[in-house]
């Protein structure tokens, strides 16, 4: 996985990291606490969108923590990006304000080894996964052209699908892990959220980005990454925009 991740770094930024700028931006406003000022961990930052979104905020220390350090928010004002685990967090006790994970949780075995060091460092976490229902008909449309062009899906990515997924995707198993991770008030809100991203080119960026993805396409030919993009782009072409659904975990 991080492998994967690392060699998308580029391929994200250019195609998904648009999406989940603005998922970042709707997940912020869940806070549980007062960002100005406050002293953030971005868990499982990935390029760091939600880093940014909490700096945008007005937070005063954002720590961007990932294990893919290619992906890393690095030299960006007002966040510090560290390689590490999230199972395994190298700070001290409470030394946050804050804990942000945006769809994260779902790529570690057991969510809960996570979370429990989330309630060590910070007394508040806010995190985001996708709703249980929610899907896009590029996604499948992009999948099944891939597929034409000899691409398998990843282990690590079909145990995120059919097990880290499912282990976070519904309101009752969002607030049953932060209980038994030691937190008190707990709320999960369901939002809706318009991307922006609407155009055939822009939904096909977002898919043949992800990490799950991209390495796959980088190793295409000139000419078969071409016939690629051509393909997925009329096979999106009549779908309609970018809108996900997603679940804002806000705890303390």
């Amino acid at each position: 996985m991080r492998a994967a991740y690392d060699g998308s770094a580029l391929a994200w930024a250019n195609g998904p990291g648009r999406v989940y700028e603005r998922l970042a931006d709707a997940l912020v406003e869940c806070a549980p606490v007062p960002l100005m000022g406050a002293r953030v961990l971005d868990l499982g930052a990935g390029t760091g969108v939600a880093s940014g979104a909490a700096v945008a905020k007005g937070a005063a220390q954002v720590v961007a923590l990932d294990y893919a350090d290619a992906m890393l928010p690095h030299g960006r004002t007002g966040i510090t990006p560290v390689v590490g685990d999230g199972c395994a967090l190298p700070f001290g006790n409470h030394s946050f304000d804050l804990v942000v994970s945006a769809f994260a949780l779902s790529h570690f075995v057991d969510p809960l080894e996570p979370l429990l060091e989330v309630r060590r460092v910070s007394g508040a976490l806010l995190a985001s996964a996708f709703a249980a229902d929610w899907t896009h008909p590029a996604k499948d449309a992009v999948e099944n052209l891939l597929v034409d062009f000899g691409y398998q899906p990843p282990a690590w990515y079909l145990r995120v699908k059919h097990e880290g997924e499912p282990a976070v995707n519904d309101p009752v198993k969002l607030t049953r892990l932060a209980r038994a991770a030691g937190f008190d008030d707990v709320a999960v809100h369901t939002l809706e959220v318009a991307t922006g991203v609407d155009t055939a080119e822009e939904l096909v960026s977002w898919r043949l980005g992800m990490a799950q993805v991209a390495p796959f396409v980088g190793s295409l030919s000139v000419d078969d990454r071409a016939a690629l993009q051509h393909a997925a782009e009329a096979a999106v072409a009549d779908v309609p925009p970018l809108v996900v659904e997603m679940l804002a975990l806000a705890a303390r």
